[in-house]
């Protein structure tokens, strides 16, 4: 089962914390990808800006604008429901620098 999560990074995000959270979706990605081998469901050029320090800056960022900062869409291929999915992202993803984590369509924090 395919689940899909928006990233939402905040505007106000820092250097360090965008690189913190560039490397913590790279290894949570690598996990979630399961069985599928190299994980497909990845902007890549936004995972790169973000271990580089900075904003995504891809062509997911032409989506309709959040107010809240840029959003980068992964995808979790290894959990079996939205649950498991969001808790994986808390062990997973630092919170400073992200605004929310929409997963399938439901913020995480609800």
């Amino acid at each position: 089962m395919s689940i899909n999560c928006d990233v939402i990074v905040q505007w106000s995000a820092t250097r360090a914390q965008l690189t913190a959270l560039g490397a913590a979706l790279w290894g949570w990605c690598n996990r979630a990808a399961g069985n599928t081998g190299s994980y497909q469901y990845l902007d890549n050029q936004g995972l790169a800006d973000l271990i580089g320090g900075k904003l995504p800056a891809s062509s997911q960022t032409s989506w309709p604008i959040d107010l809240r900062g840029v959003r980068l869409t992964v995808r979790d291929e290894a959990s079996h429901d939205r649950q498991q999915t969001i808790a994986s992202l808390r062990r997973d993803v630092p919170a400073a620098g992200v605004a929310d984590i929409v997963v399938d369509g439901v913020s995480w924090s609800t």
